[in-house]
């Protein structure tokens, strides 16, 4: 009797600890961080609910991923919608940006997620011969186009709040929210006297900024640059009309940057008459100095034909801008 008392003590105490086992190993798994798994897959999708212009939504983008100390890890092109990353990922920390590239744009320093930049590229040699330097010292860049970025400054492969598993497989998922990362610049003027003078018209706006910091959004103070103005000039209606894109203006950080607005008129016979003017303040009234706006320069310009010399006259007329909700 005692000896089969003592087994059965035994193989009491054996099934309790086996039970006691199969609860560490198995209860809560699905709460637990995936300690288990060294690799899972990673799922990014874009967020575009914040961009009002869903028209100009480009159809895919550039996804830089980083390691947790900021060393670039790989480059993937992926839709709007985002997608599923190829290959799997050691669980960890990991930062990721994800922007479009326009034709008139390129990402500089990429090797480093600090040190990421987007940056206008130059203009062809022909317009920049037209204006030359807007102030005599900031090169003549493209307009960048309608640039969306955004970035996350932390995905932990493996956490269990990103982390979805099912009876075949698993896999980390993660929303990156989206942002507009240019201003638009609307000009309107109305044209009078010799219209019928002047076949094309060109310009260029100066003192805006040429890079964006891809972690904030935010553009580099000391890079301003001239962009030229997209303009439509309608000799019959008197009207010309015009439109840039900027990251941003340079004057809004400095008083020492001024946003010169250089016109270059061809007339019928083949000559040039440039026009300049500042028109910083008219930007700040228009526009204020944070946020995403449309905003909207009005003037009026008189062209006169006076003992055989053209000229023209430009009268400035308070802007008013749109404000859209926070783009």
């Amino acid at each position: 009797m005692k000896n089969r008392s003592k087994y059965a003590c035994g193989a009491t105490w054996l099934v309790i600890v086996q039970a006691v086992v199969a609860v560490l190993a198995f209860g809560g798994c699905n709460k637990r961080p995936y300690t288990r798994v060294k690799q899972l897959p990673l799922e990014i999708k874009l967020d575009w609910s914040a961009v009002k212009e869903t028209n100009q939504i480009p159809e895919r983008l550039k996804l830089l991923l980083f390691e947790e100390n900021g060393t670039l890890r790989a480059q993937y092109d992926i839709p709007k919608e985002g997608q599923l990353l190829t290959g799997l990922l050691d669980v960890g920390t990991y930062k990721a940006i994800c922007v479009n590239v326009t034709n008139n744009v390129e990402i500089q320093n990429p090797d480093k997620f600090e040190t990421t930049q987007l940056v206008a590229k130059p203009v062809s040699s022909s317009l920049a011969s037209i204006f030359g330097k807007a102030d005599g010292k900031s090169a003549m860049v493209e307009q960048p186009g309608w640039i969306f970025s955004g970035v996350l400054q932390e995905i932990k492969v493996g956490d269990p709040l990103i982390t979805e598993e099912t009876s075949s497989s698993a896999k980390s998922s993660i929303v990156m929210p989206m942002a507009r990362r240019v201003k638009v610049i609307n000009f309107n003027f109305t044209v009078s006297g010799v219209t019928n003078e002047i076949k094309t018209v060109s310009a260029a706006l100066g003192g805006v900024a040429s890079k964006i910091d891809l972690t904030t959004g935010a553009i580099v103070a000391g890079n301003q640059a001239a962009s030229p103005v997209t303009l439509t000039f309608n000799p019959a209606g008197g009207t010309l009309q015009g439109t840039v894109l900027i990251f941003g203006n340079e004057a809004e950080l400095s008083d020492e940057v001024r946003n010169n607005l250089q016109f270059a008129f061809e007339t019928e016979s083949g000559r040039r008459i440039p026009l300049e003017e500042d028109i910083t303040e008219q930007l700040k009234n228009s526009g204020g100095a944070e946020g995403d706006l449309q905003i909207k320069i009005e003037g009026s310009l008189d062209v006169r034909y006076d003992a055989g010399l053209m000229t023209v006259v430009i009268e400035w007329l308070r802007g008013s801008e749109e404000d859209l909700e926070g783009l």
